[in-house]
């Protein structure tokens, strides 16, 4: 079946990271290390209004979390995406969502979490981070918070959000989201979050990010500047890339050997320290894993990443070939103008990008079919 190699989960260790009873100590000790935040000069209102622009997969899971504790305003430019979460949250009154641009102007805060995708060249496109920036530039007034949720390369953060809040006056930091398509457990307020703030661009900001935010999430790991919390993300989600494709190899291998890949995985497995255990698969998808590395390789060397990203990319075209080699000459009927075998069918069986998800993006599955 080809979906994406799971991450075989073992007990959660106990959190060593600001749990809930010390999130009061933690805020004491960001305000003796950074200036203290200042008061919010123009949002006076008495109920903190949280804008999320951009409310695809990401940006819902912001407005399910933060909708327990704040006013919460979901922002698109997709009418039809929005009537379809206006259903979803009606029995939360404290949501609302809209697509037009003057309604930002009540937000107090301001989390982003539009798509950052990759080119057909595998740039990054930030046309729509870009896009949110610049609303945010027009209607966030000076005191308002903003953090970056969307995955960017290192750096990025303060390139394109710093030069804004400096002229605006805006609190400013970066949070990479750490969602599961199709994990429930643990929920999105037990995954520790890891903050960050633009401290020496706007003095305060760490601390106004760890305000917002410590409301929301059990457990808040703060870290010294967003390039840190950048390179954090990349790092996870680029790792869990490459286990994956060393997974694919050591299937490959035992194929060769006659020796059952899911059997070694499972006996590995009992080992309880020093192997993460991975199971082999097709490839990876989704919005995150296949293109992570992409956005470290744009200004850094990372020669064994580089390779197994393109491992990666080839392994659906490479696994189609090893079928199409073992199923060709075994056939009486072709179609003589293309050569296409009409006795042979084949199933693929999981469309989704990983088990349990309909979600077709970067699909393993997808490019499987396509190249049979």
């Amino acid at each position: 079946m080809p979906i994406v190699a799971n991450l075989v989960q073992r007990p959660a260790p106990r959190s060593k990271v600001l749990p809930q009873q010390t999130k009061t100590k933690a805020k004491q000790n960001h305000a003796a290390k950074t200036s203290p935040a200042k008061p919010f000069m123009a949002p006076t209102e008495a109920t903190p209004l949280v804008a999320v622009i951009g409310v695809g997969f990401v940006g819902t899971g912001l407005v399910d979390s933060f909708s327990s504790k704040y006013e919460i305003m979901g922002f698109d430019i997709s009418e039809d995406r929005l009537e379809f979460l206006r259903g979803e949250f009606s029995a939360r009154p404290n949501v609302s969502f809209t697509s037009n641009e003057s309604d930002l102007g009540k937000a107090t805060h301001f989390l982003i979490s539009v798509p950052t995708l990759l080119r057909s060249d595998r740039t990054i496109d930030l046309s729509y981070l870009r896009s949110a920036l610049r609303r945010v530039e027009q209607w966030a007034r000076p005191g308002c918070t903003v953090v970056i949720e969307s995955s960017v390369s290192v750096g990025l953060t303060r390139e394109l959000l710093g030069p804004i809040a400096k002229a605006k006056g805006l609190f400013a930091g970066m949070s990479p989201e750490r969602i599961d398509p199709g994990r429930v457990e643990p929920p999105m307020r037990s995954i520790p979050k890891v903050v960050s703030g633009l401290d020496d661009v706007i003095p305060g900001s760490l601390d106004a990010v760890v305000r917002l935010y410590g409301r929301v999430f059990d457990s808040i790991v703060p870290v010294s500047k967003p390039e840190v919390a950048e390179m954090c993300k990349l790092y996870e989600n680029c790792q869990r890339m490459m286990c994956i494709a060393y997974a694919n190899e050591m299937a490959d291998a035992c194929k060769g050997l006659g020796i059952d890949a899911f059997e070694v995985s499972r006996a590995a497995a009992t080992k309880p320290f020093g192997y993460m255990p991975y199971t082999p698969s097709l490839g990876v998808g989704g919005h995150c894993i296949p293109v992570n590395p992409y956005y470290l390789l744009s200004n850094c060397e990372f020669p064994l990443l580089e390779a197994c990203a393109d491992k990666m990319n080839k392994r659906p075209a490479t696994q189609a070939q090893k079928i199409v080699d073992e199923l060709r000459g075994t056939s009486k009927t072709k179609r003589r103008d293309s050569g296409i075998d009409l006795s042979k069918r084949i199933l693929v069986v999981g469309m989704g990008f990983k088990a349990g998800q309909d979600h077709l993006v970067n699909s393993p599955g997808l490019q499987l079919a396509k190249e049979l």
